[in-house]
């Protein structure tokens, strides 16, 4: 009774642990590497098609027109990357939806057999709406802003960027906060800063300067000046003489 009872139960337990087992791995190798994959592949699509057209669109505005003080914390640039990948989803899928469908699910085989089958045709597909439209929504949205502000006023973000924009030659001068006077030529190969970045200044010739900031003489093997706004007291722009007769004659 006692043996009978132990190979019964030995039998048992184990048959049943190596049954459970086996069907255990059957569902990770079956159904559990079929659900893994296509969650995958979903995943990286809805990037792809979701997020990538609204980043790339956020990067070439920013490039042609500059970054907005909205858009300075990264949730406000987020939610307006998402916003714009949507909105041109939403086009897509009404221009040319069907197309997309085929493309991507390959005439119902799985998810990206179309892919798989024409990776040339989904490559170039990627390129044009991922890449190319975004980006040539961005410049005719760059284009249209600068036709638009040439004909009405626009505020810009600070006084330091209103006094350099579209600013010409002209001298420069600065009272340190420490009462020292800085002066120089603000000219082509000159350079400001502008928001959001911390206002700094480069000069391209740097000038004597006398204790009243009175111009003296241009420093003889100037390479230029640098000056942060930071450290800028007061600051004076100066029209070169031709430049102050004409103003002045108008």
């Amino acid at each position: 009774m006692g043996d009978g009872d132990g190979d019964g139960d030995g039998d048992g337990d184990g048959d049943g642990d190596g049954d459970g087992e086996a069907d255990r791995a059957e569902a990770t190798s079956t159904g559990g590497g079929t659900t893994m994959v296509p969650g995958t592949v979903g995943q990286l699509t809805i990037l792809l098609i979701l997020v990538l057209p609204g980043f790339f669109y956020q990067a070439v505005r920013e490039r042609l027109r500059g970054s907005l003080a909205s858009e300075q914390e990264p949730q406000n640039r987020l939610v307006r990357a998402i916003a714009a990948g949507a909105l041109l989803d939403f086009v897509y899928a009404v221009v040319a939806g069907p197309w997309l469908v085929r493309l991507l699910a390959g005439g119902g085989e799985g998810p990206m057999a179309g892919v798989l089958r024409q990776p040339r045709e989904a490559g170039l597909a990627a390129l044009l709406l991922i890449v190319a439209a975004p980006a040539a929504l961005a410049w005719a949205e760059a284009s249209w802003w600068r036709r638009r502000a040439r004909a009405r006023y626009e505020p810009t973000p600070t006084a330091w960027d209103a006094l350099f924009q579209d600013r010409g030659s002209c001298f420069v001068r600065v009272r340190l906060k420490n009462g020292l006077w800085v002066g120089g030529w603000l000219g082509s190969r000159s350079a400001v800063s502008a928001y959001p970045q911390p206002g700094d200044l480069y000069l391209q010739a740097q000038y004597r300067m006398g204790p009243d900031g009175t111009f003296l003489g241009r420093v003889p093997g100037t390479a230029g000046v640098y000056v942060r706004a930071a450290d800028v007291d007061v600051l004076e722009v100066l029209l070169p003489p031709a430049a102050s007769a004409a103003g002045g004659s108008e």
